[in-house]
């Protein structure tokens, strides 16, 4: 009996992450999406690294 005492609150946080996760929407990640979004980061990094007005570079 007092295995249930332990496995009741794990039970009910696993029902939780399920019903949580199924609510978000969660999906893998789409890589075309992702390689798009790294070369605008990329770009980027390179303008603010070039240093402008106030910067020190």
């Amino acid at each position: 009996m007092i295995f249930l005492f332990l496995f009741a609150p794990v039970a009910i946080v696993i029902g939780l992450v399920l019903y949580f996760e199924k609510k978000s929407g969660m999906t893998a990640p789409d890589e075309n999406k992702q390689a798009e979004k790294l070369g605008e980061v990329v770009h980027y990094n390179r303008v603010n690294s070039s240093g402008g007005p106030g910067g020190i570079g």
